[in-house]
């Protein structure tokens, strides 16, 4: 019988062998959302899809675990208005990752990990983990969890950052960095160049009051950019440090959840 070796963490890259291979060895599949949506002028509208995805892919290769295919359409209604902007209703968007994550649980795999790189997919991917298991749980022995991306490394980025409180909602300096770090041909500092760039009343990192507030979606026929944030204090050098400390505090929150799955196995 042909011993099959796993070196690729990427779903859509291995054969169905090797997936059942990862099923067998129970290890954790990484599900990253992301969004298509306005960045600004000076960033791609692929920007929450790629970073979901690769902050997935170097927390695999950490931990041990697989990457799932990107969800790359999410909840976007808050740029709608804007060119490049692709969003769901809300409901379709639930729909979507619960019956991707049920296909995932069903063919064997008992750890998933929803991976958020848009912040309106956040409570709705809590509420799409608490469906799983109220739905699945009598027939599949499973744990999920789902976070987004920065949230773990919160206090470290906020420790690093430049900006001021509100520099990095949408766009601004944290997104920004990112994307000068690992894609700097797609980022066009120059066309921030007088571009209005407010701060923004929450923040990825900072600490703030627990409670969401909701208001009337920016247009562009008012002169917004589709940022929230400061991106102009960005760099490539930020960018690299916030994704060290970003995927060092994922690999600790999923190594400190693995003993707990342990215990609910029986």
């Amino acid at each position: 019988m042909e011993i099959v070796v796993i070196t690729e963490v990427r779903m859509e890259h291995m054969t169905q062998d090797e997936v059942g291979k990862a099923i067998d060895q129970e290890q954790l599949v990484i599900l990253p959302t992301g969004a298509t949506e306005a960045h600004g002028p000076h960033m791609p509208t692929d920007t929450d899809t790629h970073q979901a995805g690769h902050i997935a892919m170097l927390l695999a290769k950490n931990i041990g675990a697989v990457v799932a295919p990107t969800i790359n359409y999410g909840i976007s209604k808050t740029f709608e208005h804007f060119s490049g902007t692709i969003s769901l209703s809300i409901p379709l968007y639930q729909e979507l990752v619960y019956e991707v994550c049920s296909a995932l649980i069903k063919s064997g795999f008992k750890k998933v990990l929803i991976l958020n790189g848009n912040r309106p997919n956040g409570t709705a991917n809590d509420a799409v983990a608490r469906r799983l298991q109220d739905d699945l749980d009598e027939e599949n022995k499973f744990m999920v969890t789902a976070v987004s991306y920065w949230e773990p490394g919160a206090a470290q980025i906020h420790a690093l950052r430049k900006s001021q409180v509100g520099g990095m909602g949408h766009a601004g300096e944290y997104e920004t960095s990112f994307q000068l770090s690992v894609r700097p041909d797609l980022v066009h500092m120059d066309r921030l160049e007088g571009v209005y760039a407010p701060l923004v009343g929450w923040d990825l990192v900072a600490p703030m009051v627990p409670v969401r507030t909701y208001g009337r979606r920016p247009r562009p026929s008012k002169g917004h950019a589709a940022i929230f944030g400061d991106p102009h204090v960005a760099t490539a050098e930020s960018g690299s440090a916030f994704i060290e400390a970003t995927v060092e505090a994922l690999a600790d929150l999923m190594n400190g959840i693995q003993p707990s799955y342990e215990e609910r196995k029986v």
